[in-house]
């Protein structure tokens, strides 16, 4: 409360002064163009809800990973949990937080026009990004099945026509720092390419209390990228692109947040044992582990963009192929003891740990037809196939309940889509958008944790259409409204995990449909000086998909399932203004009411009674808040520019405020796992040469020491099923300060 306050304060007194000394002046809002209708459009001119971050406000704001991004969209949010496929994002209360390698994506990670198809795979550190769009709400027409909550489409840097470079160091407390450096230029009058390659180290953080054991959470990452253009003649060009990226990390400790008194590790070994050292409080970042959370993501890809003009038209192939590597390990006795020895009464040694292993290949190819825009109509014509193959191996020894399998998914998918645009008068315009796919899913999964261990064989195949109508008309006073009816679908996918059946190879869960109607307005206020757009939504989803956690023995299986139906409703506020030539002022915010209507045969959660809708350990889960949705959340942004005349360099300083309400983390609405709500302020001090050569930036993040947990579950089925829960702290909750470097020619 008093860091809200503060910033209150702050903001207001600045604000006070800000405008009583404006004047008229020629300021004008850049126009920023997105490619929301694979069209290069103004923002102001589509009939999407779409969050646009640019270059300059990722640099000037420090946003790093695709996590940061959840800073400036109020309505997305990330669940940072033990690992990056467990991690999963959420538009508007929507996505799919659930694992497994038959399950595609609620909100779909676009980079440079090619989808990443695996949960974990778009949250990685951003390098060399040009511009972000988050696309809220059913995407499915243009952008596919994976995109029934949303998309993030992030473009990054191409070939510049003149030679240019830059390096920029970041250092940190806790010994982190990243390298990235880039260069660009032309090759003769119709190529150019640009290289670009980064680094980066942190030193574990959470700290272990184990005998010569590492602290967790370190993370290193490598990677290295190039983009070549050439232009082959005056109507073809061609752009390749060239990746991968290798991280290594020791992250992310689930740590122990909270016990009801009588808590014993497996009914038995006493806190005093298993926890020595450590106080499990909602604040906890010190564990007594032995076994590291071990991560290894090796990603690399090639891709082909190439653009044809043909008369009028454009036509627009896209190919990619894509390879994910991705190796886990982590503790699951949440200790440093010789537990199978305890089990075993000192016949075998060790700990109870899991090990997973996942490879990917991905092929894609898009094809589009633009029109040229005729005086009263435009159109678009495309074509998308895919092909993913995924392997997964997991090991994972209990004294009950013990998971060893082996799996393969195979995915192939192609569509036929397209969208028209009818424009009746030069105020209105009304499209029309539709989309067929057909998909094959298959399955072979081996389960040796069974006494004879067989092969399962599935396959199945899926078709579906979706579409999209919306109507926009253009007002005198530089304004925009429009109305949108959209039909998503999220196709049906195999439950891959630990006890695999024939019932689960021949019962599949079901597709996902979402029916969203959209009204919105886009203005442009006070000569052209502040942008100011709001939209209200209403969403329903039937079928959604949703994981289970079942409880078996001292572990927890997850299991994958359909709610019967969901809604999300809401209204989005986001705003740009520049107050005066120093000071502008961003301010989004969110409003959103995202619930369960109908999900039977819910598990109850710890302690729930039959008064409380509890009956043979199952419940009906009926207005319930979906997890890791708040009701409201809003960001502020003020940066502030002042020229120093007399000095060879300009000042600049922002700060950024984020504040969310409180959330539930688990589906089944236990009262254990809801988190408070919290708000984030970051400063930023910085200078910057004259001519661009050189700029220094100070920063402190979680100004206030902000302390808040990123997931949050009752693990009492390893402490003799009374409560006991651990949660994940992000590195974003302590404070921590830092300076960044950047040398540019």
């Amino acid at each position: 409360m008093r860091s809200k306050i503060v910033i209150s304060s702050l903001f207001f007194t600045l604000l006070t002064t800000v405008c009583a000394a404006l004047a008229e002046s020629d300021l004008q809002i850049e126009e920023i163009v997105v490619t929301a209708q694979k069209r290069e459009q103004s923002i102001q001119d589509v009939p999407v809800s779409v969050t646009a971050i640019s270059a300059d406000t990722i640099d000037s704001l420090g946003l790093q990973t695709t996590s940061d991004i959840a800073r400036l969209s109020s309505s997305l949010t990330v669940i940072e949990s033990n690992n990056k496929t467990n991690s999963a994002l959420s538009i508007r209360g929507i996505g799919t937080n659930l694992f497994g390698i038959g399950i595609e994506q609620g909100v779909a990670v676009v980079v440079d026009d090619v989808a990443k198809v695996q949960q974990g795979q778009g949250l990685a550190n951003m390098v060399d990004v040009e511009r972000i769009e988050v696309l809220r709400g059913p995407q499915s027409t243009l952008f596919g099945k994976a995109s029934s909550a949303g998309v993030i489409n992030i473009t990054t840097k191409g070939p510049t026509d003149e030679f240019e470079g830059s390096i920029e160091v970041t250092a940190t407390e806790e010994n982190y720092h990243k390298v990235l450096a880039s260069v660009s230029g032309p090759i003769g009058d119709s190529a150019g390419y640009r290289l670009t390659a980064h680094t980066s180290e942190l030193d574990g953080w959470v700290e272990n209390l184990a005998a010569g054991a590492e602290d967790f959470n370190s993370e290193e990452s490598q990677g290295f990228s190039a983009k070549l253009y050439w232009q082959i003649n005056e109507d073809v060009d061609v752009l390749l692109k060239a990746y991968t990226v290798d991280e290594e990390s020791q992250c992310c400790a689930r740590v122990l947040g909270g016990f009801a008194p009588g808590a014993a590790l497996f009914g038995a070994i006493p806190q005093s044992v298993f926890a020595a050292g450590v106080t499990a409080d909602s604040e906890n970042t010190t564990v007594r582990y032995d076994t590291l959370p071990n991560s290894d993501n090796d990603s690399q890809g090639i891709s082909a963009r190439i653009t044809a003009d043909i008369g009028d038209f454009q036509l627009v192939s896209i190919t990619a192929y894509d390879e994910w590597d991705y190796t886990n390990s982590e503790d699951v006795d949440l200790s440093e003891l010789d537990v199978l020895g305890i089990f075993t009464g000192g016949a075998v040694s060790g700990n109870f740990y899991s090990d997973s292993v996942r490879e990917l290949e991905f092929f894609s190819q898009e094809l589009r037809l633009l029109s040229p825009t005729y005086d009263n109509y435009d159109y678009l014509l495309g074509f998308y196939y895919s092909d993913s193959d995924v392997d997964r191996s997991f090991f994972r020894i209990l004294p009950v309940a013990p998971a060893n399998f082996v799996a393969n998914a195979g995915n192939e998918n192609y569509a036929f889509f397209g969208q028209f645009n009818w424009r009746p008068s030069e105020q209105t315009t009304v499209s029309l958008g539709l989309r067929y796919a057909s998909e094959e899913i298959s399955t072979e999964v081996t389960d040796f944790a069974v006494a004879t261990p067989t092969a399962i064989i599935a396959d199945d195949d899926d078709d579906a259409i979706t579409g999209k109508i919306s109507v926009q008309r253009f007002l005198a006073n530089d304004a925009m409204v429009f109305a949108s009816y959209t039909r998503g679908h999220k196709a049906q996918a195999y439950d891959i995990t630990a006890g695999f059946t024939q019932f689960n190879a021949d019962n599949p869960i079901k597709e996902e449909t979402a029916d969203a109607f959209e009204i919105g307005i886009k203005s442009t206020l006070w000569n052209q000086r502040m942008q100011l757009n709001v939209t209200a939504f209403h969403t329903t989803y039937d079928d959604f998909q949703v994981q289970t956690a079942i409880t078996t023995g001292p572990t927890i299986v997850f299991r994958k399932a359909n709610v019967g139906e969901l809604e999300t409703r809401g209204i989005e506020l986001e705003s740009m203004t520049l107050l005066s030539e120093r000071f502008s002022l961003m301010f989004n915010a969110a409003y959103i009411d995202a619930v369960v209507n109908e999900y039977e045969g819910a598990q109850c959660y710890r302690d729930q009674t039959e008064a409380q809708g509890c009956f043979a350990g199952f419940q009906t889960v009926d207005g319930g808040e979906l997890p890791n949705s708040p009701e409201w959340k809003y960001t502020v942004a003020l940066q502030f520019e002042q020229g120093l005349s007399s000095l060879p360099f300009d000042l600049y300083a922002n700060v950024l405020y984020v504040w969310q309400d409180e959330i539930q983390f688990g589906l089944t609405q236990a009262p254990a796992t809801r988190e408070d709500s919290y708000g984030i302020a970051n400063l930023r001090l910085g200078l910057i040469d004259k001519n661009d050569r050189w700029e220094v930036t100070a920063f402190v993040n979680n100004v206030f020491d902000e302390s808040y947990r990123s997931e949050l579950i009752d693990f009492g089925v390893l402490f003799g099923n009374t409560e006991a829960l651990v949660h994940i702290t992000p590195r974003n909750a302590e404070r921590y300060a830092g300076l960044t470097a950047k040398l540019s020619f």
